[in-house]
């Protein structure tokens, strides 16, 4: 039975002349121009093209044209995003769109996509066997099944890897954070492992807060002992994102604004900015549940508006935004300032010095269970690139972590 395909124009696809990525624009018969009497301008895409993208048929404009083998296609979504904790047993396998914070990246490595193996015994090769897309690694075959007269069977285990004849992608894992403002009172941010492979390699660092689009996924899960056996019981599995897209909503070193200004708001900016008391409404807008505090207000909005950088003749740079310390009596506040200041803030990440060591605030050096290498995992100063760190309780917070915080302040 020839299985069913869904066709869509070529128009419908647009290919980027630096990275030989292909983006799914459109994939219906409107927007696609697709025209089903033009058999030569349209695809046709097989219904589970979401688990198998290199399987991709592209069918050339002329007949001397070049075809790009190597195309890899990226989606992109207008939907509603969903959050980590929202992610059930239900949503196996479906295409989902998820925000957070990249907080570590291991190094790019390579897998098969297509693998040739051989018997030691009676030389049989099995060439060009597909890998599951994903984590999800092959079983080699058992036995040998070849029916040779005159010949003993073949022992257990027989087939290898003949690794000149296999063909491999980059990839990379990257561990996601769900965003601060998503997180319950009370509770951990939770994390989500990601795999990137081809194009989608390198494209993020620790510190950027992205989109995902991907296929909500499950590899096998426990840990193995010395005999090399699982101890965790039959169907237990551990989920992750298969990445599809990748969206940054902060460029470069995360400083740009995370939201979208109307027309609108941007005429309310205006009306605000030609107020001859704007300094004294907006420090009177920080917390005003909080009665009193205007010095300390007035720093803040300082602080959330910050300045300009500007380049000296000779070559240095001098930074626009201040750092601010609050020093002032229990009970005046300051813990509900700095909770304020990190809703507020478009980044903005709060944690208390009283428990956080100087790893934890800069960056852990952590073993990546899937590889057993060190990686680099950011901690809360990284996490804030760009925004608004704060620290609460900081005179309880050890000699040894003030040290190299104080180091970092300066550059900040």
């Amino acid at each position: 039975m020839e299985q069913q395909t869904i066709s869509i124009a070529k128009a419908g696809i647009t290919t980027t002349l630096n990275s030989r990525c292909s983006v799914l624009a459109a994939a219906n018969s409107v927007f696609g121009r697709w025209d089903e009497t033009k058999g030569e301008d349209n695809i046709d895409f097989m219904p589970t093209i979401l688990s198998r993208f290199d399987m991709i048929f592209i069918v050339k404009d002329e007949h001397n044209e070049e075809v790009l083998q190597d195309i890899q296609v990226m989606l992109k979504s207008d939907a509603s995003p969903s959050s980590i904790r929202s992610l059930k047993s239900d949503m196996m396998s479906h295409l989902v769109k998820i925000p957070g914070i990249i907080i570590a990246a291991s190094a790019v490595r390579a897998k098969a996509t297509r693998i040739s193996i051989q018997c030691r015994s009676c030389r049989n090769t099995l060439s060009n066997i597909a890998m599951r897309p994903g984590l999800e690694g092959y079983a080699l075959p058992r036995k040998c099944n070849t029916d040779q007269a005159g010949r003993p069977k073949c022992p257990l285990d027989p087939y290898f890897i003949m690794p000149d004849k296999c063909k491999c992608v980059d990839f990379q894992t990257l561990k996601l954070q769900e965003l601060p403002d998503a997180v319950p009172h009370g509770e951990m941010p939770r994390h989500m492992q990601l795999y990137c492979d081809r194009y989608l390699c390198d494209k993020v660092v620790p510190g950027n807060r992205v989109t995902i689009m991907g296929i909500y996924s499950i590899k096998k899960f426990g840990l193995t002992t010395s005999r090399g056996r699982d101890r965790v019981g039959v169907g237990i599995r551990s989920s992750y994102i298969r990445v599809l897209g990748i969206q940054v909503d902060t460029d470069g070193s995360g400083r740009s604004f995370a939201g979208a200004v109307s027309p609108q708001e941007e005429e309310e900016f205006r009306r605000l900015a030609a107020l001859p008391n704007v300094y004294e409404v907006i420090s009177k807008s920080i917390a005003p549940s909080i009665f009193g505090g205007t010095d300390m207000k007035k720093a803040i909005a300082c602080l959330l508006f910050g300045g300009s950088r500007k380049r000296l003749p000779d070559g240095l740079t001098r930074r626009g935004d201040i750092n601010l310390l609050m020093l002032g009596d229990p009970g005046t506040a300051k813990s509900q300032l700095l909770k304020f200041v990190e809703k507020c803030s478009p980044i903005g990440v709060y944690t208390s010095g009283k428990g956080s060591s100087a790893a934890g605030l800069t960056a852990s050096v952590m073993r990546d269970p899937s590889s057993r290498n060190f990686i680099m995992e950011g901690g809360a100063m990284v996490l804030a690139d760009g925004g608004v760190v704060c620290i609460d309780e900081f005179d309880k917070m050890r000699e040894a972590a003030q040290a190299p915080l104080c180091h970092w302040l300066p550059g900040v």
